[in-house]
């Protein structure tokens, strides 16, 4: 008996060539790309509407304890995500890694290849930045990157079933 249990909100776009293991949930209007990898090893993956998910992401949930994940989220190529929280409208750039048990606020950028700490928290706003990981925080929220985000999930859900075949799964 498999113990998979896997539940998608309306609009969420899933490839079928996305590996999917344990109990997930994925809000509603999530698209995943084709070979990206959510595994809840342990305790659940929570993640919530309107993120994207691409291509060689793995989400890890080690701990038995939820890995709850925000709204409007992008996890760009290759990145490797594990934590406990990741709050909303962040951004894991291309090969970045968030690790252990780490919480990430809202509004937060991981810069391309950068790595948090095992159990860090990172506060809203915080950008994590080049071949030090370093930290500094943004003076303000850029009103255009919503809508940009927006543009993205629409195009996304036009595109990705034109060329994917898509899994069916149970409604959240």
């Amino acid at each position: 008996m498999s113990r998979n249990r896997i539940t998608a909100g309306p609009g969420a776009v899933i490839c079928q060539e996305t590996y999917l293991d344990g109990e997930i949930s994925i809000g509603a209007g999530t698209v995943l790309h084709p070979q990206c990898r959510i595994i809840a090893e342990k305790g659940p993956i929570y993640i919530g509407k309107n993120n994207i998910i691409e291509e060689n992401v793995i989400i890890f949930n080690k701990n038995a304890s939820p890995l709850v994940i925000g709204d409007e989220n992008v996890f760009e190529v290759s990145c490797y995500v594990e934590g406990s929280h990741i709050g909303n409208n962040n951004i894991v750039e291309a090969r970045a890694k968030v690790l252990g048990t780490t919480t990430i606020g809202h509004h937060c950028i991981i810069g391309a290849a950068c790595a948090t700490e095992v159990n860090e928290t990172i506060s809203d706003m915080t950008v994590v930045y080049g071949s030090k990981s370093s930290r500094r925080q943004q003076s303000e929220v850029f009103p255009t990157q919503a809508a940009l985000h927006a543009r993205h999930l629409d195009y996304l859900r036009e595109v990705l079933p034109k060329y994917n075949h898509l899994k069916k799964l149970e409604n959240a």
